[in-house]
């Protein structure tokens, strides 16, 4: 049972501010959640299935929930927790924003999207094997958490999960790690920075290619570019999509900076990178990628090329490209499945 209160003590409590305020609001009017939220009291377990680093994971233990949580901080985490329930069925194509709070100061708020999550692991298991997905996908996917806070800690300097949309659209069955990659269930068209044909373009494609059609987009994990990984996702990619996720997708997109051809030009063809994108064949003109770049290359949250270091010839190339009065992009690319 959410507890009484409205967004606004919340956000004063916490320093918030509008976005946030809108947002918890409308979480507030949202229906009882089905499932009562029970945050494990135990931590070991949930944290095992997170793949939390050793910092994140010994801070996160020691702020976990107990008597002293103040009904503010409580009343956030619910909020947090409906608006994960209320999106469970959520349609494809349909995203979610969260809020970051990566600035506020209370750590337990920084993460408060974490409880809200662990809450919900047995449901997620519970759906997952509803599918016929096996535990041990599940369980991989939900490594990804560990992954987007160690990540978010290298930008910010401090324990946060600025990624906490995307954790949540994983915990409610938008993304699982199969093979070396991360598949998405989703519908071809534009829809932000992922670029697909106009509708006429695409009806000439063949069957499965046109606007609207299933698909499956690919998405990069840390280190995960090797060429033998890579042609286990793809050679098992659509008879999961059959099996588990009820569509029949003719085809995988993928939207990222590593895809811009200029890498070509400065890692040389027997790059991962370069090996991965000449399985594409690329669509759209693609939109500016410098903030991906800095986010991923040097773990910056801003582009800031004074700043930014030049240890490693992928990082060299990315200061000297911009410096040189050229730019960065991210393409959309597409990739037919057997």
């Amino acid at each position: 049972m959410m507890v009484r209160m409205d967004s606004a003590a919340v956000v004063e409590r916490f320093g918030l501010g509008a976005e946030e305020r809108a947002w918890l609001a409308e979480a507030e009017r949202l229906p009882e959640p089905g499932r009562a939220l029970e945050v494990p009291k135990d931590p070991v377990e949930v944290l095992e299935l997170f793949a939390l680093a050793d910092a994140d994971r010994d801070e996160v233990a020691s702020l976990w929930p107990d008597g002293s949580w103040p009904a503010e901080l409580w009343h956030l985490v619910e909020c947090m927790y409906r608006r994960l329930c209320a999106d469970a069925e959520l349609p494809l194509g349909e995203w979610r924003d969260w809020p970051t709070l990566v600035g506020a100061e209370d750590p337990r708020v920084r993460v408060a999207a974490l409880w809200a999550f662990a809450a919900w692991v047995p449901e997620h298991f519970e759906r997952g094997a509803a599918r016929g997905i096996d535990r041990a996908v599940t369980a991989r996917t939900l490594a990804d958490v560990g992954v987007q806070m160690a990540r978010s800690r290298r930008m910010f300097g401090w324990l946060s999960l600025e990624t906490a949309a995307w954790v949540a659209s994983q915990l409610r069955g938008r993304l699982f790690w199969v093979g070396g990659l991360q598949v998405e269930p989703a519908l071809l068209g534009d829809q932000g920075a992922v670029e697909w044909y106009p509708a006429g373009e695409a009806a000439v494609l063949g069957p499965g290619m046109g606007v609207g059609d299933p698909a499956l987009r690919l998405h990069i994990p840390t280190g995960g570019l090797d060429p033998v990984a890579v042609d286990e996702t793809l050679a098992v990619a659509r008879e999961f999509a059959r099996a588990h996720l009820g569509m029949d997708p003719a085809v995988a997109t993928c939207t990222s900076w590593l895809l811009d051809p200029a890498w070509a030009e400065v890692l040389g063809e027997g790059s991962n990178i370069v090996r991965f994108q000449r399985r594409f064949s690329l669509v759209g003109r693609g939109v500016p990628g410098e903030a991906d770049v800095f986010r991923f290359v040097f773990g910056m949250p801003e582009v800031d090329v004074s700043a930014a270091p030049r240890g490693t010839r992928l990082e060299r190339a990315v200061v000297e490209r911009l410096e040189s009065g050229g730019a960065w992009w991210v393409r959309t690319g597409w990739v037919p499945l057997v």
